[in-house]
């Protein structure tokens, strides 16, 4: 799994943030173009690999929280079940674990996905500009 923060680091060295789109031709219209669709590409990966980080984590903790239905305590000679609520606590504290490691990858997604909305909408702006600069 890759920390949270190498993501953003990654979303960052992109410097999407800031990024001015203003063509003053056609030709400089479909370089921006070219550009975006690469930092499409980028966000697109790194989606994904949030995506397979967030299903680790999921997945380690059902072995966890599945761990918890199968424990029970030795005492002496004999085995006896830990109490259902002390289960039922344990089960709660996995999962409210789990959520605050997974929060940080949301967010992100979240962020990777607002800028492949707004790459979009410049994408469809820049070609409707080629369209109008190169029929004039």
């Amino acid at each position: 799994m890759i920390s949270p923060k190498v993501y953003q680091q990654q979303i960052h060295d992109l410097g999407i943030e800031g990024l001015v789109v203003s063509p003053n031709n056609a030709g400089e219209a479909s370089l921006l173009l070219d550009n975006l669709k690469e930092i499409e590409k980028v966000l697109g990966r790194i989606r994904h690999n949030i995506r397979i980080d967030i299903r680790a984590i999921r997945v380690d903790y059902m072995e966890k929280i599945k761990g918890i239905k199968d424990s029970s305590k030795v005492m002496g000679l004999y085995t006896k079940q830990r109490p259902m609520k002390d289960k039922i606590n344990d089960k709660r504290n996995l999962i409210d674990e789990r959520d605050l490691k997974i929060a940080p990858y949301e967010s992100i997604e979240y962020t990777v996905d607002e800028y492949l909305k707004q790459i979009e909408n410049v994408k469809i702006y820049l070609k409707n500009y080629s369209k109008n600069k190169s029929n004039k």
